[in-house]
């Protein structure tokens, strides 16, 4: 794999984390301004760029020209590797958000759910509802462990499909979507019989996003005008959902309508693999695309905590503080992820993933070479 070709994916990520910090961010004072009418939008696009970037990179860097393994022990190393991605960090900050979680009064925590929200099979099940975690954001971990989880298999499929592999992945696509638009009511109805926003449904995004490396892969340039069109139109596609909203006053639809808009931004971002442009390829935005999983993981409570202390304060701020407070609440949070990711994360998937494909006898055998 050559890490270079995903510069622009890397820092893509960070992108997407920050635009969910900015919606939580409402709940500072001096803040709330942020928390304007349909703003739920901006958390639920973040998030499908996310899982739709998932699928691309998973791909890329797994299957590549289908040179995937269908071993177990292959699936065995790749299930290793993500776990130790995710779980060293979510189980710190589960401990300790649990407090917070514990003690709320508007999202409290169920101390019988725990185990679910432990082992991130919360979003799991369509049915029924294992109440909100210490952690508020690790349901989107949940669905990534899901996604990771039917990998090997969707992959192992790709490769038995052979040359119809984009017609198998089109096909599941349109039965989840079917199934999505046949169930959803409104977003996140309690009564809902199926619930089109847990895992099972959410891979559809997944699946398009390897569908979006599948046709990736077979680009021969990458300075074409659509192909360099592609990043603004989908940002041009998220406005004009903002603008829908707006205008009719009233919550968008499902999932399946930031799709469009998700599709173009991770294309149209991995079409500028030549960029050297600082907002994309720049090694400043790199790392913090590196470190953005750490980033989206701390923010929420770390300004949950914040609140609860600057409430007692009676903190207030004049509206021409606004801006200067939200850019240094974002830098303070962000420069805590960045010690956290180096220190940490990083340190603790790189021992983690070492420790148990060892313990699982999952090492790669070197080749001998015959003299």
């Amino acid at each position: 794999m050559n890490k270079e070709l995903i510069r622009p994916l890397t820092a893509l990520r960070f992108y997407a984390a920050f635009v969910v910090f900015s919606l939580h961010a409402s709940m500072l004072p001096g803040l709330e301004w942020l928390g304007h009418p349909h703003a739920e939008l901006q958390g639920r696009v973040g998030v499908s760029v996310f899982f739709v970037l998932s699928g691309f990179i998973m791909t890329y860097v797994y299957y590549g020209e289908d040179t995937w393994k269908p071993t177990r022990a292959n699936a065995g190393r790749f299930l290793i590797a993500r776990v130790t991605r995710i779980f060293p960090l979510h189980l710190l900050t589960l401990v300790i958000c649990l407090p917070l979680g514990l003690n709320s009064t508007t999202a409290p925590v169920d101390p019988a759910n725990l185990p679910y929200h432990l082992i991130l099979v919360q979003e799991w099940s369509p049915i029924g509802f294992f109440g909100q975690g210490p952690n508020k954001v690790s349901w989107t971990l949940s669905v990534e462990m899901f996604f990771y989880v039917i990998t090997p298999l969707l992959f192992a499929g790709m490769l038995k499909a052979g040359r119809r592999k984009a017609l198998f992945l089109a096909i599941l696509f349109l039965v989840l979507a079917g199934l999505t638009i046949g169930f959803f009511t409104t977003h996140n109805d309690p009564d809902a019989i199926l619930k089109v926003e847990r895992a099972p449904f959410r891979v559809t995004d997944y699946v398009l996003g390897i569908l979006a490396f599948l046709l990736f892969q077979r680009a021969k340039t990458y300075d074409d005008r659509w192909k360099r069109a592609m990043l603004p139109m989908g940002i041009l596609w998220f406005c004009g959902m903002m603008a829908w909203q707006y205008h009719y006053d009233q919550q968008g639809g499902n999932n399946l309508w930031m799709l469009p808009g998700s599709v173009m931004v991770v294309l149209g971002t991995a079409y500028r693999r030549d960029s050297k442009s600082w907002f994309l390829a720049s090694d400043r935005m790199v790392f913090l695309g590196e470190a953005s999983f750490t980033f989206y993981m701390v923010h929420e409570f770390i300004l949950r905590y914040s609140r609860q202390i600057l409430l007692k304060l009676d903190f207030a701020l004049p509206v021409w503080l606004y801006i200067p407070w939200f850019v240094a609440v974002f830098v303070a949070i962000q420069f805590v992820a960045n010690q956290v990711h180096l220190r940490f994360e990083a340190p603790a998937n790189t021992k983690g993933r070492k420790w148990l494909t060892k313990v699982f006898g999952l090492e790669k055998k070197k080749e001998t070479v015959a003299a």
